[in-house]
């Protein structure tokens, strides 16, 4: 999954942060992580792409969520 977030050419800078949230299938969360990134500045844009990876004993596996 890949996104973007834009602040516009105007105000003060935002801060932002990553929320990883996981939930089993009964739909409880098992765990949330959040990371304090810092600030993006008016005018910028900070892209960002999620994946995860599924490892096994005989090595990894990347499986990804489009």
């Amino acid at each position: 999954m890949e996104g973007a977030i834009r602040h516009p050419d105007v105000g003060e800078a935002w801060e932002y942060a990553v929320m990883v949230s996981i939930t089993n299938d009964r739909g409880e969360e098992v765990t949330r992580q959040i990371v304090g990134v810092g600030a993006i500045p008016p005018g910028e844009q900070r892209k960002f792409t999620f994946s995860v990876e599924v490892y096994t004993p005989s090595g990894a596996t990347e499986v990804t969520d489009d």
